[in-house]
């Protein structure tokens, strides 16, 4: 009869610890799911912050730095693709000529169902195969082109969208 007790006793431990593991589970989730909420709250507060630095309002020191600093990583970001555009332009001149050539739009065209970037003139996603349609040219009060999906002008900082 010890045998079985033993068992049993076995038997509930294994029951005991797969309960402590599965609500360990659930709590880790909660946290996890928590720590996510936080971070787009401290987006949040950071696009707030920023939309203030750009309409010239005074903020503390720090938080005209984190600004500034942001500022750079745009400029950096709209250079690369600048150069991007100057060796698509180099390349798309060095190429032979077509017998048909396919109509060229200025810029990478953002699917809608899935957010994928596709080369311009694309008709359908190259992802989800979703019917593309033609990005609208977007023009800043400053005279530049803003590329979709771009929130605030390269050239002078004006919010866009």
């Amino acid at each position: 009869m010890a045998f079985f007790e033993k068992l049993n006793d076995i038997a509930k431990n294994i029951g005991d610890k797969a309960s402590e593991t599965i609500e360990t589970t659930k709590l880790n989730s909660k946290i996890s799911s928590a720590k996510t909420a936080i971070d787009g709250i401290y987006k949040k507060i950071g696009e707030h912050y920023y939309l203030q630095y750009k309409e010239g309002s005074n903020l503390s020191e720090e938080a005209m730095g984190f600004c500034a600093e942001i500022d750079t990583h745009n400029e950096a970001i709209n250079e690369a693709k600048m150069e991007i555009e100057r060796i698509k332009a180099d390349n798309a001149s060095a190429a032979p000529v077509q017998a048909a050539p396919i109509a060229q739009a200025d810029s990478e065209i953002i699917c809608s169902a899935c957010g994928k970037e596709n080369l311009p003139g694309t008709k359908f996603c190259m992802e989800c195969g979703e019917k593309l349609a033609a990005p609208e040219k977007r023009i800043c009060s400053c005279g530049a082109q803003i590329p979709p999906g771009v929130k605030f002008c390269g050239e002078c900082g004006a919010k866009f969208g």
